[in-house]
């Protein structure tokens, strides 16, 4: 075997060789594999998946008859999609203790907001612990510890807080005390003298203002240098014009106070847009869980077993609590406490999303996966491959819908995977509309009668013995056309529907 990659041009007619020749790589011997058909098609993986008896990503467990309220507690827990893995406490000791990441079996409940905000600002305040079972519930202090790790871990991400929250600070600082901003109304307009030199706008319009037509600008400043020559040289000395106090009181107080209102926190933000641009893009990447790992998100490989599909909500207190814990990073004192409200990401995190692990991931990566919500379809936020066999679907509302169809590659004619056709109309405005399978007989070999014998899978389309023309006939009422006869034969892309529970 000779191979002519990339001389395919010396192949068409009337070519010409090169006078140097050409160096061609003879193959001259190769070994392959070949594996027997395993039988299992595109139908027969989807069909399995929507046989699945639970398909919310949650542990299976066996409920006792009798539960006691302790297991109560743990059952209702895992129900939502946690799982019990050992804890070290700081004092060094060690207890079992609930754990759920960002993927939940049922919608979360709203965490309550810690004292005094709606920010955490360590482990210990999104720690959750149950005092009546003497444990703890670790996923949101886990949350906020891996945002912190994710934080610190990205050098790039570091440099972009530190300025932006330096530029941050300059602003609401600026804001409360320049004596010709405190006071003043807060607008769009403030944010431009937030970052403009405002001494050396004085000092030019000094240069170059009021002007009255018959002097020009800059009189007022020529006329004090020449009066203080004057005095310079009389040896005359002016007592210091008496310096304009600002209206603001700077103090952390103040600062809190100007940072609740909406109006201040949109000025700053917009004040310091270029520095926090790259901030918030890093935590809606966060929102959208992509630099979390999997295993954060399924804790337990038996909440996505081979062949499965996972219907599943995102909890946005989790997500809340990983930004918090990326932010936490180089807090210094309140003020920057303050100014983290101003990072939040605008993307808020995605409402449901569907786990696949499946060889569907890899056999038909082409696959046509399509979400409905009320009959009307919605586009994933994010769509992520995880290794070979796993694939991920975020979507920003709750979907009540989910189909998998089988990638359209031109025309084929055959029998689908359950040994069955779709029997189609041949007449009428719905031309080729299905109207079920054929036949319908029940087993696993339905369409193994219309084949010849001799174990060749060569269809018996009307020859003696059950041959499969005739049969259709008799299903249509009618003899069939070659036409007709090749419409019912059309092998169409399947879907599988799943319906959300």
């Amino acid at each position: 075997m000779v191979s002519f990659d990339g001389h395919e041009d010396l192949l068409a007619e009337g070519a010409s060789v090169p006078g140097e020749g050409v160096r061609l790589v003879s193959l001259r011997s190769w070994v392959f594999e070949s594996e027997p058909d395993s039988g299992i098609g595109f139908g027969d993986l989807v069909q399995n998946l929507a046989a699945a008896p639970d398909p919310l990503l949650r542990l299976p467990v066996d409920t006792p008859a009798n539960p006691t309220p302790a297991q109560r507690e743990a059952l209702e827990r895992i129900a939502t999609g946690a799982t019990a893995l050992p804890q070290r406490l700081a004092s060094g000791e060690r207890t079992p203790a609930f754990y759920r990441g960002p993927l939940t079996a049922g919608p979360a409940q709203a965490l309550p907001d810690p004292v005094g905000g709606v920010r955490r600002e360590s482990v210990d305040e999104a720690l959750v612990y149950l005092e009546r079972y003497g444990v703890y519930d670790t996923g949101y202090a886990s949350a906020f510890a891996l945002g912190r790790a994710l934080a610190l871990a990205d050098p790039e991400f570091r440099t972009h807080l530190l300025a932006w929250r330096k530029a941050a600070r300059s602003a609401a600082r600026r804001l409360l005390t320049h004596p010709q901003l405190s006071g003043r109304a807060v607008s769009a307009d403030t944010a431009s003298l937030l970052t403009r030199d405002l001494a050396r706008d004085a000092f030019d319009k000094l240069l170059t203002g009021d002007g009255d037509g018959a002097r020009g600008g800059g009189w007022k400043l020529a006329r004090a240098l020449a009066g203080a020559g004057a005095d310079v040289a009389a040896g005359r000395r002016r007592a210091p014009a008496p310096r304009t106090s600002s209206a603001g009181v700077l103090s952390a107080g103040s600062l809190h106070t100007a940072l609740a209102r909406a109006e201040v926190r949109e000025v700053i933000a917009a004040a310091t847009a270029t520095e926090l641009d790259p901030v918030t893009a890093w935590l809606d990447r966060l929102a959208l869980l992509e630099m979390i790992p999997f295993e954060h998100m399924v804790p337990d490989e038996r909440m996505l077993p081979v062949e499965s599909i996972r219907f599943f909500y995102v909890d946005p207190s989790w997500v809340r609590a990983a930004i918090d814990g990326a932010l936490s990073v180089g807090v210094g004192h309140t003020l920057d406490a303050d100014l983290n409200e101003l990072a939040h990401g605008v993307r808020t995190a995605p409402a449901c999303g569907v786990l696949l692990h499946s060889d569907l991931v890899e056999g038909w990566p082409d696959t046509i996966y399509t979400a409905f919500r009320d009959n009307q379809p919605v586009e994933p936020v994010r769509t992520a491959q995880v290794g070979s066999h796993v694939m991920m679907l975020l979507y920003p509302q709750v979907i009540d819908t989910f189909t998998a169809a089988e990638p359209p590659q031109g025309i084929h004619f055959g029998f689908g995977d359950l040994g069955t056709i779709e029997l189609r109309k041949i007449t009428g405005p719905d031309i080729g509309a299905s109207m079920g399978e054929f036949p319908d007989a029940p087993g696993d070999d339905r369409f193994g009668r219309f084949l010849r014998p001799g174990g060749h899978d060569v269809l018996n389309i009307a020859g003696t013995g059950d041959p499969l023309l005739p049969a259709l006939a008799q299903a249509h009422g009618v003899p069939l056309s070659s036409a007709q006869f090749a419409l019912q034969m059309v092998k169409a892309p399947q879907l599988q529907t799943f319906v959300r529970p």
